[in-house]
């Protein structure tokens, strides 16, 4: 559901009424708008940290 509220900006009770099936199907026409792959891009700060470290002053 956070894929639905990032891309769309819905909140999970825009979401309470649909079914697992409608939920998936919107899952994916999320990843797909927001360009994102299915190799950890969805994971969001974890990938990302882990992907780029932080500098040490």
């Amino acid at each position: 559901m956070a894929d639905l509220a990032i891309v769309f900006h819905w909140t999970p009770a825009d979401c309470a009424d649909l079914s697992l099936r409608e939920l998936m199907e919107w899952r994916e026409r999320a990843r797909k708008r927001s360009g994102a792959d299915d190799h950890g891009a969805s994971h969001g700060a974890r990938s990302q940290a882990a992907s780029h470290p932080r500098r040490r002053r």
